[in-house]
């Protein structure tokens, strides 16, 4: 099954991180890859794509050959609902939300959202024309976390009873995302709002832009034992939000496989959903939790954190 036919992680954020950050070599969670070819475009010659879903390798690999194809937009789903954009397990969800979107909000209050050109003129649209009773309760129904985690994630991320999740409050966070940015700037709310990128378009997708042949490089296996055969070197190891599906135990030789396969410089990053992630503290005596400040477009995550191994003393 395909889960995400997009990389839900702003890719704003990532570039703004290789600009600052120089490693010898690129690692990812496949996803929908979009995140990967954000970078390739942005200058990253060379990426390795890692997943435990075949689907999501095959997906990507698609995505790939589109780009090269006279019909890419059409392929990829541009300007509709149907393409290589919209047929995973989240963006089916999404879709449903935006069919429903309309009856929640008064006529002509979508349009004046987009029209809105700062996040003082957002604030106003949003408290007069979307902050409703009826908005509030069906998108918090909607958006409740039981609903989220049954019909939009996959299950391997909820199925560890060991831990306790935390609660989202995804109204607050799309809130928070719509008044930051101008929808034009936020695919991730756009997508959101209409079940397709209506006002935007995703970064890589702009222009007749393609990856070189060898660009990508596809691991079909978990990203633990893929970073365990790493040799030794200036890393980036991208890990999304894959350490919520495996327990406190397994997070914990995960820290450490990094930590054996990274040299100074190095970057580990990842992404909290439901769950806080416990950093072992062999981890944080090595390694120091950069400040990043692009602000996450994307309102799904309550955390990112971005840990740089230092030189030792």
């Amino acid at each position: 099954m395909l889960y995400y036919s997009q990389s839900w992680e702003d890719t704003y954020l990532l570039r703004s991180i290789v600009d600052v950050h120089e490693v010898e070599y690129y690692h990812m969670v496949a996803s929908g890859g979009d995140h990967a070819f954000s970078l390739l475009r942005h200058g990253v010659s060379h990426i390795h794509l890692v997943d435990t879903e075949h689907a999501q390798i095959e997906h990507v690999q698609k995505k790939l050959a589109a780009l090269s194809d006279p019909n890419r937009d059409q392929l990829f789903g541009v300007h509709s609902r149907q393409g290589l954009l919209h047929g995973g397990k989240l963006e089916s969800f999404l879709k449903k939300f935006a069919k429903v979107f309309p009856i929640l909000l008064a006529p002509g209050a979508r349009k004046q959202m987009v029209q809105a050109d700062s996040k003082a003129h957002r604030a106003e649209v949003y408290a007069r024309r979307w902050d409703t009773r009826r908005f509030q309760f069906l998108s918090s129904l909607i958006f409740s976390s039981e609903n989220v985690d049954t019909k939009a994630r996959p299950p391997g991320l909820i199925q560890d009873k060991s831990k306790k999740p935390t609660q989202v409050n995804y109204l607050d966070q799309f809130k928070e995302k719509i008044l930051a940015h101008p929808l034009r700037q936020n695919p991730y709310v756009d997508y959101i709002i209409h079940g397709y990128h209506k006002h935007s378009r995703l970064d890589y997708l702009e222009g007749n832009w393609t990856p070189n042949s060898d660009a990508l490089m596809f691991h079909h296996m978990d990203m633990k034992s893929y970073v365990k055969d790493l040799p030794r070197a200036r890393h980036m190891i991208h890990a999304s939000d894959i350490m919520e599906a495996t327990d406190e135990e397994f997070n914990d030789d995960f820290f450490e496989v990094v930590d054996q396969a990274c040299t100074p410089g190095s970057l580990f990053l990842y992404w909290e959903h439901r769950y806080a992630i416990t950093v072992p503290q062999s981890f944080q005596n090595q390694w120091t939790l950069v400040q990043v400040t692009e602000n996450d477009r994307v309102p799904f995550y309550n955390n990112f954190y971005l840990w740089k191994k230092q030189s030792k003393d």
